[in-house]
């Protein structure tokens, strides 16, 4: 009895997710309500509520997306060649059509988690699988730093994209490109940094 009400809360609180995704990508954060979402995919208000306030609907829309994303393209860094700053680069590029997709759903996003009273596995679970996944592709380079060394890299180099996908300057004058070429400069210049400690 317990698992099927599990498994139909877990149902709902998809479709109230879901629900709510669509509705913030068309209408706009600041101009969907929950009972716009409670109407849209015909449940209480209450119900809607039960899953999260609007603020914590937006950060588990995104935190679902950015997980989505791990597992269907993370592959792991085994196995590319080239360029570290561009197999760097590889891994983000998920994550930087996520966020430049619909700069002001980002931004309303940023400012929900800056606020503080949301976490996002962007900054837990999915934070280390990001780090290690950075750490792999270092530790593959040429010459790779010591292990300890490569995981203060990797760690740089998070905390760099992070900083600037949050900070990027979301307009109509700027692009994914843009901020590709934007995160290729960093992520270089702390590959760089990186080979004075070898």
């Amino acid at each position: 009895m317990n698992a099927r009400r599990d498994e139909q809360r877990r149902e709902t609180e998809a479709k109230v997710l879901s629900a709510a995704g669509e509705l913030f990508r068309t209408r706009g954060f600041a101009n969907t309500t929950i009972r716009d979402i409670a109407v849209a995919c015909g449940v209480s208000v209450g119900t809607v509520a039960s899953v999260g306030e609007k603020d914590a609907l937006l950060v588990a829309v995104f935190d679902r997306g950015i997980k989505g994303i791990h597992e269907a393209n993370f592959r792991g860094a085994e196995g590319v060649r080239g360029d570290l700053t561009e197999q760097i680069l590889l891994l983000l590029d998920p994550f930087i059509e996520m966020f430049t997709a619909d700069a002001a759903l980002a931004r309303a996003y940023g400012s929900v988690l800056v606020a503080g009273e949301h976490g996002s596995i962007v900054f837990s679970d999915l934070s280390g699988l990001l780090v290690g996944e950075i750490e792999t592709a270092v530790l593959g380079a040429e010459d790779p730093p010591a292990a300890e060394q490569a995981r203060s890299l990797a760690e740089s180099i998070y905390f760099a994209y992070i900083g600037r996908l949050f900070s990027w300057p979301s307009d109509a004058a700027t692009s994914a490109a843009d901020l590709r070429r934007s995160l290729r400069r960093i992520v270089a210049a702390i590959c760089r940094a990186g080979e004075a400690w070898a």
